[in-house]
C-alpha cells in the first residue's frame, strides 16, 4: 500500500498519481467563493488520522496560512483548509497548489518492551512470502522496510497483532494485481498503538473489514478478511509498523521493527521463506 499521496492541482489543471480504484481517504477541493477569492476544502472520508502538508505557488494573491502548511487532521468529515484571495484586483491572478498525506499523525515513540502477536489466528500457519529487507518491496530505507508479507488464502480471518483504536478502514475495492496502477487499491484496516505507532493490515478483500472507525480492539482480536487487492502478485496479508516524524519542510514515514511472539519463542525477526 502507498503510505503516501500526492496530488497537485491549478486552475484548469489537474495532475493524479493512479487513476483506477484510488484512495480517497483524504482528499481536497476548491471553491470559488468570488472572483479572486478561493477556499480549499480537505475532507477525510475512512481514515481518522492523518497529517497533510500543502504548498503552493501564488501570483497576486494572499494565502490565508503560512506555507508550507503542515495539518493534522483528525476524524472524518470536511473542514477549511485555506482561503487565495487575490492581492490587486486591477492585475491577473493565478494560482497553483500541491499537497500529500500519509496515514497518521506525529510523534510516536516506540514502546521497547512490546511484543506483537502473529497477525492471525492461533491455530494457523503461514509462510513469510517476503520479510524485512525484502528485494521486491520491502528493500532497506524503504517506508515497508521492516514489513511482513504472509502467504494467505482468500478469506483467511487476520487479527490485530498489537492492541489500540482503529483509524483507518477501507473495504471497497476489488481490483488488484503486479501492475503498479494498482499500488492506491487496497483494502487495509489501520491501528494505532498506544505508543503512537500504527499498524497496516493491506490487500483485505472487499467488504473485508471486521471492525470499524474507532472502534478498541485487543491483541488477537479478528478485524478483517484477507484478500488480494492493491498492488500484489498473489493473496497474502502485508503487516506493517511504522509512525510519522518530521523532516525539513513537512514529515515522512519510518518502517519500525517489531519483535514478534510465534508459537514457541520471541524472535526480533521472522524470517523469509520460513512458516510461522
Amino acid at each position: 500500500m502507498r503510505a503516501l499521496v500526492v496530488f497537485l492541482l491549478a486552475i484548469g489543471f489537474v495532475s493524479r498519481s493512479i487513476a483506477q480504484s484510488d484512495d480517497h481517504a483524504v482528499r481536497v477541493e476548491k471553491q470559488l467563493l468570488q472572483e479572486g477569492v478561493v477556499r480549499l476544502v480537505i475532507t477525510s472520508d475512512h481514515l481518522s488520522e492523518s497529517t497533510v502538508v500543502l504548498t503552493a505557488t501564488l501570483e497576486n494573491m494572499d494565502s490565508s496560512v503560512a506555507m508550507p502548511f503542515i495539518l493534522e487532521l483528525k476524524g472524518v468529515g470536511s473542514r477549511e483548509l485555506c482561503v487565495f484571495k487575490i492581492h490587486d484586483p486591477s492585475q491577473s491572478w493565478h494560482y497553483k497548489y500541491h499537497f500529500e498525506w500519509k496515514y497518521g499523525l506525529r510523534g510516536g515513540h516506540p514502546d521497547p518492551d512490546a511484543v506483537y502477536r502473529l497477525p492471525y489466528q492461533d491455530n494457523e500457519y503461514h509462510v513469510v512470502m517476503q520479510g524485512n529487507r525484502g528485494a521486491f518491496s520491502h528493500q532497506a530505507g524503504s517506508i515497508n522496510e521492516f514489513a511482513y508479507d504472509f502467504a494467505m488464502p482468500i478469506g483467511s480471518t487476520v487479527c490485530a497483532a498489537r492492541g489500540g483504536v482503529v483509524i483507518g478502514v477501507r473495504q471497497d475495492s476489488d481490483v488488484g494485481g503486479s501492475d503498479e496502477k494498482f499500488k492506491l487499491s487496497d483494502n487495509y484496516v489501520l491501528v494505532r498503538h498506544s505508543d503512537g505507532t500504527y499498524a497496516e493490515y493491506i490487500h483485505l478483500k472487499k467488504n473485508g473489514a471486521l471492525v470499524a472507525l474507532g472502534d478498541t480492539v485487543a491483541a488477537g482480536q479478528p478485524i478483517g478478511l484477507s484478500g488480494v487487492t492493491g498492488h500484489t502478485t498473489g493473496p497474502h496479508l502485508h503487516f506493517a509498523v511504522f509512525r510519522l516524524v518530521d523532516k525539513p519542510g513537512g514529515f515522512e514515514r519510518q518502517s519500525l521493527p517489531v519483535r514478534v511472539r510465534t508459537k514457541a519463542v520471541v524472535l526480533d525477526e521472522l524470517k523469509q521463506g520460513n512458516t510461522y
